[in-house]
C-alpha cells in the first residue's frame, strides 16, 4: 500500500538530483525541436501524462485502481515541475503527495476489507436470496458494488474524505500548498502550455475523486455483502487518522513563518538578516507575473536549505554562466483562488450533477458515459484507440513473434539444436572414438600391455632350461668383455 506513495517516486528524486543536468542545458539554450529544450520537452511530457493519466481515472471503477492512476497524474506534476526548474516544488508536491495518497491507499485498504468482511458474514447468515449471478460476480475492490459505506464504515469515510480533498488541492490541506506552488511557477515563468495542461488536470483530480466518495460513500447499498460491511478495527483506523492529520497540516506546516527563525539560525544569519534576505528576493519582478503575491517570510526556506546542497540554479549574464540564489515561494490569490475554485467546481459537478442520482443496481450504466461529450471523448481516447488497438496488440504480435520464431525457431531450434547441439555431438564423438578409444584406450592402456607382453614374450626365451644354452650365453658374455676391454677401452 506504501508503494504509490514512496517507491514509484524515486525517480522524481532521481531527476531532481540530476538538476544541474538540467540547469547546463537550459542556460545552453540548447533547442531540440519546435523552439523547446530538453527540460521543456519534460515538462510537457509531465503535464500531458497528468492530464491523461487524469482522464484515464475517469472510466474506472476498481477503487485502487482510481488512486493508481491518479499516482501516475500526480507524477505527471512532480515531472512537470522539475522540467520547468520548480525542483523545490517538485519535492514538496512530492512530501505531501506521500502524506494523502498513503492515507487514501491504506483508507481504500480499509474499504475493501470492510467489503470482504460484509461478504463473510453474508455467507455465515445463510443469506442467498440476491439477484442472479450478483453474488457470484462480487468484487470487494469494485466501487459499482458499493454504496453508502459512511453509514457501515464511518472513521474510513472521514479519513477517506480528507484524503480525496487533500489530492483535490482544496484549501488548506497539504495538496492545495505543493500543487499550487506548481501551477505558479508555471504561469510565472512563461510555461503557457504546461500551465493550461495542469489546470486541466486539477480539474480531472478533483471530478474523479468526487465520483469516488459518491460512488463509494453515498447512495444506496447495491450489494448485499456491502449492507453487512463493518467498520475496520483500531489497529487500521489509528493510522489513517495520524495521516489524515499529515494529509491536513503537512503542506501548511511547512509553509508556516516559524521555519524561518530556524532555517536562518542554521544558515548562519539573524531573524531579521533571513527576513530582509527573503523580502528582498521575493519582491523581485519574477514574482509579480501572475497576480497578487503574498510572501511568507521564510516560506519553504528551511526545505530549500535543507535541499540547497543538492540543487542548483544556474544563469546566462555578460560574466558568463553564474550560479543563482533560489528564490522564496510566495501566495498568489489569483493562482490559488483559480486552482481552489475549479477543484471546488470539479467536485459539486461530479457529486451532485453528474452523480447526483447514484446507480441503484452494479449493473446500471455509470452516469458519466450518459453524457454525450464525456462518452464520446473516452472512445476517443488513446487508451481506448491508440494503446489498445495499437501498443497492446502490436505489443502480443512481437511478444508471439519473439516467443515463437525467436526464442523456438532461431534461437531454440536453429541455434541450440542446429549449432550448439551438433558441434556439442561432434566434438564428444571426436573425444570418445578418436581422444579416449584410439589415443587414451589404444595408444595408452592397451599399447602399453601390448608392449609389455611382448617385451615379455622376448625375455621369457632366455629361460629355455638347457644347460648348453646357458654355457652359450655365458660363452658370449665373456667374448664380448674381452672385444670391449681389448679393443675398445
Amino acid at each position: 500500500l506504501m508503494h504509490a506513495a514512496t517507491m514509484v517516486t524515486s525517480g522524481i528524486y532521481l531527476i531532481v538530483r540530476s538538476n544541474v543536468l538540467y540547469e547546463i542545458v537550459r542556460v545552453s539554450d540548447y533547442k531540440i525541436i519546435a523552439g523547446l529544450s530538453s527540460p521543456d520537452l519534460v515538462a510537457l511530457t509531465g503535464a500531458v501524462t497528468a492530464v491523461y493519466a487524469g482522464l484515464i481515472a475517469f472510466t474506472q471503477f476498481d477503487i485502487k485502481k482510481v488512486l493508481a492512476y491518479s499516482t501516475v497524474s500526480q507524477l505527471g506534476f512532480m515531472i512537470a515541475a522539475a522540467g520547468m526548474g520548480a525542483y523545490v516544488a517538485a519535492m514538496f508536491h512530492l512530501v505531501t503527495h506521500a502524506f494523502f495518497k498513503a492515507l487514501l491507499f491504506m483508507s481504500a485498504g480499509s474499504v475493501i476489507h470492510g467489503m470482504e468482511h460484509g461478504e463473510h458474514d453474508l455467507h455465515e447468515q445463510g443469506h442467498h436470496h440476491h439477484a442472479p449471478n450478483e453474488h457470484d460476480h462480487f468484487d470487494p475492490q469494485d466501487m459499482r458494488y458499493m454504496g453508502n459505506l459512511k453509514k457501515h464504515m464511518p472513521i474510513t469515510f472521514i479519513v477517506y474524505v480528507i484524503g480525496a480533498l487533500a489530492l483535490s488541492g482544496i484549501f488548506p490541506l497539504a495538496g492545495f500548498w505543493s500543487k499550487d506552488e506548481i501551477l505558479l511557477h508555471a504561469g510565472a515563468n512563461n510555461f503557457t502550455l504546461v500551465n493550461i495542461l495542469l489546470t486541466i488536470a486539477a480539474f480531472c483530480t478533483a471530478f474523479y475523486m468526487g465520483r469516488q466518495l459518491k460512488m463509494v460513500f453515498f447512495g444506496k447499498e447495491r450489494h448485499e455483502a456491502t449492507k453487512h460491511a463493518h467498520e475496520s478495527s483500531p489497529l487500521m483506523t489509528r493510522p489513517l487518522m495520524v495521516l489524515a492529520v499529515l494529509a491536513i497540516i503537512g503542506g501548511a506546516v511547512i509553509n508556516l513563518p516559524f521555519f524561518s527563525g530556524i532555517a536562518a539560525e542554521e544558515a548562519g544569519m539573524g531573524e531579521g538578516e533571513a527576513s530582509a534576505e527573503t523580502m528582498s528576493e521575493a519582491e523581485t519582478p519574477a514574482h509579480s507575473v501572475a497576480g497578487n503575491p503574498i510572501h511568507f517570510t521564510g516560506a519553504n526556506l528551511w526545505l530549500e536549505h535543507y535541499l540547497e546542497p543538492s540543487l542548483q540554479s544556474f544563469e546566462l549574464t555578460d560574466e558568463g554562466i553564474v550560479e543563482m540564489p533560489h528564490t522564496p515561494p510566495v501566495l498568489d490569490l489569483k493562482v490559488a483562488g483559480l486552482s481552489t475554485a475549479l477543484a471546488v467546481v470539479a467536485l459539486v459537478t461530479s457529486f451532485f450533477f453528474v452523480y447526483g442520482k447514484t446507480p441503484q443496481k452494479a449493473t446500471d450504466k455509470d452516469p458519466i458515459f450518459k453524457i454525450p461529450v464525456i462518452f464520446s471523448t473516452m472512445a476517443m481516447l488513446p487508451l481506448n484507440t491508440l494503446y489498445m488497438k495499437v501498443f497492446r496488440n502490436g505489443f502480443n504480435r512481437f511478444a508471439d513473434f519473439a516467443a515463437h520464431t525467436l526464442d523456438w525457431k532461431v534461437w531454440h531450434d536453429g541455434f541450440h539444436e542446429g549449432i550448439l547441439r551438433r558441434a556439442f555431438i561432434a566434438v564428444a564423438n571426436f573425444l570418445n572414438d578418436v581422444v579416449d578409444r584410439k589415443v587414451v584406450d589404444g595408444g595408452m592402456v592397451l599399447g602399453t600391455g601390448r608392449f609389455i607382453r611382448g617385451a615379455s614374450n622376448v625375455l621369457k626365451q632366455i629361460q629355455s632350461g638347457y644347460v648348453r644354452n646357458y654355457a652359450l650365453s655365458l660363452f658370449l658374455g665373456v667374448v664380448a668383455l674381452i672385444v670391449y676391454f681389448v679393443f675398445l677401452v
